[in-house]
């Protein structure tokens, strides 16, 4: 037949061990009390347990060697055993020694004398004399003491004092009921501290930057931001070119050309003088075909001709008096028509292309250190910045002054410099990393993240191809157990602190239970829920 074993604490007073007792779902306990025998040392408490196994209709057996506790056991008629294997049985009480020896008189077997009834034991006239005299002595003395014993004067009660000390009596009595009943039912108090122990969980992965669309830790993609901040760089050069910009000479050229069929000469047509001076024409001009319906342009026909004004490229007096024929493309014949004049000669300061890029390269190395921090700001404290991500543009330099052109004073270069900077939402980056962490645990029982590790995150790597965002993300994330405060309260109500730290103990995680109880006497946890507070505490992650 099953029996259950039940180890008594030094600690457990006499209702604790009555409530394992009735808990017990065997009809056989063995009660293994400690060392030392505190509460059992009771014969009152033995039969409070010996009822109370009568009552729930089970048998309890003591295993102990102890010869006072095999005594007290005897008396409440509870069964003991020296182990668990030995079969029970009732102790024997010890019987009292009786003394045998004859220390009682018996008077019927004292001899009878042969003179009992002589006349020589017959009382005397002295010998009557003798129990005279101290018969009246003893009667002198009877009235004295019958004196001392009745009191000259009759008492009467005190109702008063006898109230008084009802009312004191029964105070007394009501405050130590009253100091029971808090005592016990509602003073204690218990405080289970719980120590865990975390473990380290890293997230590093490459994970895709995306402007409008939602974060998707199973893709690797986050939703981050992107803010601009543009400011205008400039700086002054003073032009080094010269030009001469005086009026610019003109003529007319005549065009000829033998064909069957017209051709135009557009206007801007570059021409080459024989001195290398450059002229341009005005205007199209039409040649036409050639003729032969007229005298002196018969059997051989005569070119058709045409002519157009020109101007000169540049101002200057050199340009005048040209005169000869000129050279250009899909040009046959040109010649001055006359030679050409109007030019005039004025020497002016103008911006050269040399002015342009020395001021460019004076102009990338100026910066605006500025932009960083405005774009950090735009983001507000909500966002964690990539700081690897920020970029600048420069648009292409453009001088106050076109190349070439008269400069009257400084010239300035500017350029539009474009800082561009990305962030991620706190709240993108939970979402990323509870997902992400979770993915890692899902297979281990009762864990829980306590830390995501988005506090300390971290970014590095990031690149921008054609307008694709890629960065790398690393955070370490604490997981540990996971503790429901409502059961921790079921499972430690009604129980000791060794059980209690036992059973919690037992969970994956969990380094170290304390209970602490309150007031001093309380020794084992309330039933009630609500006067159990349970206290979390992490150690570092290892």
């Amino acid at each position: 037949m099953k029996k259950d074993v039940i180890y008594i604490d030094v600690e457990d007073d006499i209702t604790t061990i009555i409530g394992k007792i009735k808990k017990s779902k065997e009809k056989i306990i063995a009660l293994v009390p400690p060392k030392r025998i505190g509460v059992l040392q009771s014969v009152v408490n033995m039969r409070l347990l010996s009822k109370t196994a009568e009552a729930a209709k089970k048998r309890i057996v003591l295993i102990t060697h102890d010869q006072a506790l095999s005594g007290l056991a005897a008396a409440a008629s509870i069964p003991i055993a020296k182990n668990l294997q030995s079969k029970p049985e009732i102790a024997e009480i010890p019987a009292l020694k009786v003394d045998n020896d004859d220390d009682i008189i018996d008077g019927r077997e004292l001899p009878v004398g042969e003179l009992a009834d002589n006349e020589e034991n017959k009382p005397t006239k002295e010998s009557k004399a003798v129990e005279s005299v101290i018969a009246e002595e003893e009667a002198d003395k009877k009235p004295e003491k019958k004196a001392k014993k009745v009191p000259s004067d009759k008492k009467v009660p005190n109702f008063n004092l006898f109230r008084k000390k009802f009312v004191l009596i029964g105070s007394g009595i009501v405050a130590f009921i009253l100091f029971m009943v808090w005592a016990i039912w509602f003073a204690p108090h218990a405080t289970v501290v719980i120590t865990a122990k975390t473990t380290t969980v890293t997230v590093d992965n490459p994970v895709n930057l995306t402007l409008d669309g939602k974060t998707n830790a199973e893709a690797k993609v986050v939703k981050a931001l992107k803010q601009e901040q543009s400011k205008e760089l400039s700086v002054e050069f003073t032009a080094t070119g010269e030009k001469n910009i005086g009026d610019k000479a003109t003529g007319t050229v005549r065009f000829t050309k033998q064909s069957q069929y017209s051709s135009t000469v557009e206007a801007g047509t570059r021409l080459t003088s024989s001195s290398g001076l450059v002229f341009i024409t005005n205007e199209d001009v039409t040649i036409p075909a050639s003729i032969t319906n007229t005298p002196g342009c018969f059997p051989i026909a005569c070119p058709g001709s045409a002519s157009v004004g020109v101007t000169a490229e540049s101002g200057g007096a050199n340009y005048n008096a040209a005169v000869g024929a000129l050279s250009g493309a899909n040009v046959d014949t040109a010649v001055f028509v006359g030679a050409t004049g109007g030019g005039t000669d004025k020497m002016a300061k103008v911006v050269s292309k040399d002015d342009v890029e020395k001021a460019a390269n004076k102009l990338a190395e100026k910066t605006d250190d500025s932009l960083k921090s405005k774009l950090v700001k735009s983001f507000g404290n909500s966002s964690k910045v990539i700081e690897e991500s920020y970029r600048e543009k420069r648009s292409k330099p453009t001088p106050s002054v076109a190349v070439g052109s008269e400069a009257e004073g400084p010239v300035k270069l500017k350029t539009t410099l474009k800082a561009i900077m990305f962030a991620i939402d706190q709240p993108e980056i939970d979402d990323y990393l509870n997902t992400s962490v979770q993915n890692q645990i899902k297979d281990k029982d009762s864990q829980k993240i306590y830390k995501n590790g988005a506090e300390s995150v971290k970014f590095s790597q990031f690149t921008d191809s054609n307008n694709k965002f890629v960065i790398r993300l690393i955070a370490n994330a604490e997981v540990g157990p996971e503790v429901n405060d409502n059961q921790v309260k079921e499972q430690s109500r009604g129980r000791s602190y060794g059980e209690i730290q036992s059973n919690l103990e037992a969970i994956d995680g969990i380094d170290g239970v304390d209970v602490k109880f309150s007031p001093f006497w309380v020794s084992s946890v309330p039933n009630d829920v609500n006067k159990i507070t349970v206290e979390f505490k992490l150690e570092n992650a290892s």
